[in-house]
């Protein structure tokens, strides 16, 4: 059976874009029939057969580029269920609709105006015994630069960060500002787990985030 990844609902997050027109479901359908195909046919090699979660949860950080894998992973490597963040904005909103077929829902919340809407709802998802899953540089870069939300979600839950390193063999790159990876279908993909040390809250966001960086570059 296949976990499926989900955030729970709150009153925060009420206000929040959900979907996108019933009619956009029409075409949104058989891009996930399809992208589910794609992900059966890579060969995924893993540092861990999967993540021992029993503990807690995690804030699990990955490079907006290798979010094509974000489901293959969430359903094969987890025991917890994952609150997932994605933008506010129109783009954000297609992706909803996107995800909820791939077996994900979605704390809506960006950077700017709704960025404290989506950490309250995050930090409640993670309080609950969900993961988080973020992409420090989104919605919109600089490409592979952390921003300090993370951070500031991790001091606030006192929960590890956990980061997910994906690394493509054999691979398509969009001229999108995060050069968006596409794996060749039947090529071969590494994922590899690496928890950070619990946060400490008397090193500054910066610091934590150069470090979460650091470790994201080495292993994408």
């Amino acid at each position: 059976m296949i976990n499926r990844i989900v955030a729970p609902d709150s009153p925060e997050t009420h206000d929040i874009p959900q979907v996108v027109p019933w009619y956009h479901w029409i075409w949104v359908f058989p891009c996930a029939l399809f992208l589910r195909l794609w992900l059966a046919t890579l060969r995924v090699r893993c540092s861990v057969p999967k993540v021992d979660d029993r503990e807690g949860p995690y804030i699990i950080a990955l490079w907006h580029d290798r979010l094509f894998l974000a489901s293959l992973v969430g359903n094969r490597f987890f025991g917890r269920p994952i609150a997932a963040l994605i933008s506010a904005s129109r783009d954000g909103g297609w992706l909803v609709a996107f995800f909820k077929l791939m077996g994900i829902h979605a704390v809506r919340g960006s950077s700017s105006r709704r960025g404290t809407e989506a950490l309250i709802a995050l930090t409640k998802a993670v309080r609950q015994g969900h993961h988080a899953g973020i992409t420090p540089d989104g919605p919109k870069g600089p490409r592979r630069v952390c921003k300090l939300g993370l951070v500031s979600l991790a001091k606030l839950t006192a929960r590890p960060i956990l980061i997910l390193g994906i690394r493509f063999h054999r691979a398509i790159y969009l001229k999108s500002w995060d050069r968006f990876g596409l794996p060749l279908p039947f090529s071969k993909v590494e994922v590899t787990f690496v928890p950070l040390p619990p946060v400490d809250r008397r090193q500054s966001d910066e610091t934590i985030a150069r470090e979460v960086e650091q470790k994201l570059n080495e292993l994408s």
